[in-house]
C-alpha cells in the first residue's frame, strides 16, 4: 500500500510527555463551583443507559467539497498569501489533488450508522470546524443538501463553529451568515444566544448547554481569540451554570488548548509560525468543571487514548471524517514533516454522546468505514463530584510501557539485499502500541546508530486483538559488509518505552 506525505498546512505531530507536560495536570478543588457542590464528597452515579435524556453526533474536518481542483484553489490562495509557494513548502499539489480529495460520501453514511447505534435516535449534530474545504457557497449548498436529505438528522439542531478551512474565501461573519441563510430554521431552533461575538451561538437541546466558540483570527493553522468573544464566553458559560451546574457544558472550538489532547502541541519544523493549538480559552474553562471540549482540526484518529483529557475541565478532540493525519517522521510513512496513515481514506471517525438524566456522559468513538466501535466507550462523570475529573488525567502517562510475548524473537530474512525483520507484535499494557523504535548499530560499536520509528496499525483497527499478529519491517538497503545489530522497542501513546528485542543481521558478504 502507498504511504504519502501530506503538506505541512494539514499537519500534526506527536505530543512528547515530560516533566513540564505532567505539571499542567492541576487540583480542581479550590473552583467555587466545585466546593459549592453538595455532592463534592461522593462519586457520580454510574452512567444510566435507561435514562438518556441527549444523544447527539460529534463529527469534525467534514471537508465537504465540489470538486478536487475548485477545493484545492483556497489552499494555494493562503499559501501564495504568506509569500510562499507550495514548492516552499515541499508540497507536491498534484499529489494532494491525487491522494487527499475524493468524494463526501462519508458524511452521507455516517448518520444512519450512527442512527443505528442509539436507541433513541439522534438529538443533534454537533461539529466542530472545517465544515467545508474552502469555505465556498457551493461547499456549503452540497453540505445543506446532504444534511435535509438526511432522516435520521434533518429536523435537528446543527451545532457548528467554524474552522481555519471555512473562512479561506469569505470570512467568517460570512461564512457563519451563509450557513445559517442555507440551513433550515430547525437547525437553530436551540439558540437561546444566536450570533452573539464573532457569530457565536449559545444552545440549548433537552437541558443541555452548547456553546460554539468561533476563532477571530487563524494565523496559519493556529488561531487568536479577540476580547469580545473571550468576555462572551466568559458570560455565557456563567449563564449555563447558573442555568444548571449539575449538567455538561459542551464548547465546540476548532482549535483545542496546547499541550492536551493528541496532536495539540504539533509545530511545523518548515514554518514555526504553524502551531495547531492555542490557549485563550483556558483560563475562563479553568473556572468551571461542567465544560467539556470539543475540538478537532488535527485530522488526529481516535484510536489513542491521549484523544480525551482532563484538568480542570474535560477536552476531547474529534477525529476526522474525511482523511487521517499521523505524527512526523515514521520512516514507514516517508519519514516526512506530515503524512497520512495507511488507508487514510478508509477510516471514516464520527462520535456519539449521551448524556443520562444526572449529566454523565458516555461517550463512544466508531470507525465508520469499519462500523465498528473504536476501543472501549469514555465515560465522563457528572459535574460536581469528587470523582468528576480523575478518569482522564495526565496521569495516564505513567503507565509502563507495551510489553512483547515471553517467547518473542526476531526473525530476519533477506530479501533482494534488503532485511526484513518478523516479530510477534506487542500488547498495550494498558494503553496502547503506538509505534516500534528499531535501532540499526555495527556489532563493533563502531559507527553511528540509525534510530527509526515505524508506526504500528493501530489506527487500521478498531480494537487492539484485531492489529495483526505479527510484525514485519523491511530495513531496506544496508551497507553490506558489516554486522548489524537491531533492536526493536515497543512504545505507547504517551511514549513510554517498553520490551526490547534484539538480534543480530549478518551483510558482511553481499551475497545472502
Amino acid at each position: 500500500m502507498r504511504k504519502k506525505t501530506i503538506m505541512a498546512l494539514m499537519a500534526s505531530a506527536m505530543l512528547t510527555v515530560s516533566a513540564g507536560f505532567m505539571t499542567s495536570c492541576t487540583d480542581n478543588s479550590d473552583n467555587p463551583t466545585v466546593n459549592d457542590n453538595p455532592n463534592a464528597q461522593t462519586d457520580a452515579p454510574a452512567f444510566d443507559e435507561n435514562n438518556i435524556v441527549l444523544a447527539f453526533v460529534g463529527m469534525s474536518d467534514v471537508h465537504i467539497m465540489v470538486d478536487p481542483a475548485t477545493s484545492m484553489q483556497g489552499i494555494l490562495d493562503e499559501i501564495h498569501a504568506k509569500g510562499l509557494t507550495p514548492e516552499d513548502l515541499g508540497v507536491d499539489m498534484q499529489k494532494l489533488l491525487e491522494t487527499v480529495f475524493h468524494n463526501n460520501e462519508s458524511f452521507q453514511k455516517a448518520f444512519p450508522f450512527l442512527a443505528s447505534m442509539s436507541p433513541r435516535g439522534l438529538d443533534a449534530l454537533a461539529i466542530p470546524g472545517d465544515l467545508t474545504n474552502n469555505g465556498l457557497q457551493a461547499e456549503i449548498d452540497t453540505l445543506v443538501k446532504y444534511f435535509t436529505a438526511e432522516p435520521t438528522i434533518k429536523d435537528k439542531p446543527f451545532i457548528f463553529a467554524s474552522g481555519n478551512h471555512d473562512l479561506f474565501n469569505e470570512g467568517d461573519t460570512k461564512f457563519t451568515q451563509r450557513m445559517k441563510a442555507s440551513l433550515p430554521a430547525t437547525a437553530y431552533a436551540a439558540d437561546i444566544k444566536p450570533f452573539g461575538a464573532n457569530d457565536s451561538r449559545h444552545s440549548v437541546v433537552n437541558g443541555i448547554h452548547f456553546i460554539q466558540i468561533n476563532v477571530d483570527n487563524y494565523e496559519w493553522s493556529n488561531g487568536v481569540y479577540l476580547n469580545p468573544t473571550l468576555q462572551w464566553l466568559e458570560a455565557e458559560m456563567a449563564d449555563a451554570v447558573k442555568a444548571d451546574p449539575t449538567k455538561p457544558i459542551f464548547v465546540l472550538s476548532h482549535l483545542a488548548i496546547t499541550n492536551t489532547v493528541t496532536g495539540s502541541d504539533y509545530i511545523s519544523p518548515d514554518v514555526p509560525e504553524m502551531v495547531w493549538a492555542c490557549d485563550y480559552i483556558k483560563p475562563i474553562l479553568d473556572k468551571y468543571p461542567q465544560a467539556f471540549l470539543l475540538s478537532g482540526h488535527t485530522h488526529y484518529s481516535m484510536n489513542n487514548e491521549r484523544d480525551i483529557m482532563q484538568d480542570r475541565f474535560t477536552m476531547m478532540n474529534i477525529g476526522p471524517l474525511h482523511y487521517l493525519i499521523s505524527d512526523n517522521d515514521f520512516y514507514n510513512l516517508g519519514n516526512g514533516t506530515a503524512q497520512l496513515i495507511d488507508e487514510y481514506a478508509d477510516h471514516p471517525q464520527a462520535v456519539l454522546f449521551e448524556v443520562d438524566k444526572n449529566g454523565t456522559t458516555r461517550v463512544r468513538c466508531y470507525d465508520c468505514g469499519l462500523g465498528e466501535q473504536i476501543g472501549q466507550p469514555f465515560i465522563v462523570n457528572a459535574p460536581g463530584y469528587r470523582n468528576s475529573l480523575t478518569s482522564y488525567g495526565y496521569d495516564r502517562s505513567l503507565k509502563p510501557g507495551p510489553t512483547f510475548p515471553e517467547s518473542a524473537s526476531i526473525q530476519t530474512t533477506i530479501s533482494d539485499g534488503k532485511p526484513i525483520l518478523s516479530f510477534p507484535r506487542a500488547s498495550g499494557n494498558g494503553s496502547q502500541v503506538y509505534y516500534y523504535l528499531v535501532t540499526i548499530s555495527n556489532e563493533s560499536g563502531v559507527g553511528d546508530h540509525i534510530y527509526r520509528k515505524y508506526q504500528s496499525d493501530i489506527y487500521s483497527t478498531a480494537q487492539e486483538d484485531e492489529m495483526a499478529e505479527t510484525v514485519i519491517i523491511n530495513l531496506g538497503t544496508l551497507p553490506t559488509g558489516v554486522k548489524y545489530r537491531v533492536t526493536v522497542t515497543a512504545c505507547n501513546v504517551w511514549n513510554k518505552f517498553g520490551d526490547t528485542l534484539a538480534t543480530i543481521i549478518d551483510l558482511k558478504t553481499d551475497q545472502q
